[in-house]
């Protein structure tokens, strides 16, 4: 068991769960699931083609180069792999009619997610976008692993306020 993290969808964070005046405890998967996919990631210095065709942007700087914001985690300053996923690059992606937007949003996670199976954590990852039919625009994901050396397979369900333009 790992400590329990409530994704709040409104404020884009989450936080420990506290149960009994203790941390709560839930599946390992999904708290390493949750950090991967919503902790900010590094972004590289030249954007794809499919990251500039969906609407991201570098963040330049007063020179003009996007190497200002490029966000990430300290502790990945001397990693070899960082940690997290670039979703925060999305935030003024256009959604309006773009299942490009969502393929992406795939993409993302699984850059975020493909650590679990080079370190055996998993034998697969599969990751399915879809906006939510609320009245808060909302990306979902359905997160499928499955397990090394068998065919068990959990599935995760998290959402993600969107902020991009519509």
């Amino acid at each position: 068991m790992d400590v329990a993290i409530v994704w709040n969808n409104a404020l884009a964070r989450g936080d420990w769960s506290i149960q009994n005046s203790d941390l709560a405890l839930d599946n390992p998967l999904r708290t390493a699931i949750m950090v991967s996919l919503f902790t900010d990631r590094v972004a590289p210095e030249a954007l794809s083609t499919l990251d500039q065709a969906v609407g991201m942007k570098s963040a330049p700087d007063a020179a003009g180069s996007n190497h200002s914001d490029r966000r990430g985690w300290w502790g990945d300053a001397f990693a070899q792999e960082p940690i997290g996923s670039r979703l925060w690059q999305l935030q003024r992606a256009i959604k309006a009619g773009q299942t490009s937007t969502l393929r992406e949003a795939e993409a993302i996670c699984h850059e975020a997610l493909q650590w679990m199976i080079d370190d055996g954590v998993a034998a697969s990852v599969g990751v399915t976008a879809s906006w939510a039919s609320s009245t808060t625009p909302t990306l979902q994901f359905a997160v499928t692993v499955t397990e090394p050396g068998t065919n068990a397979t959990q599935q995760f369900y998290y959402s993600w306020a969107w902020e991009g333009l519509t």
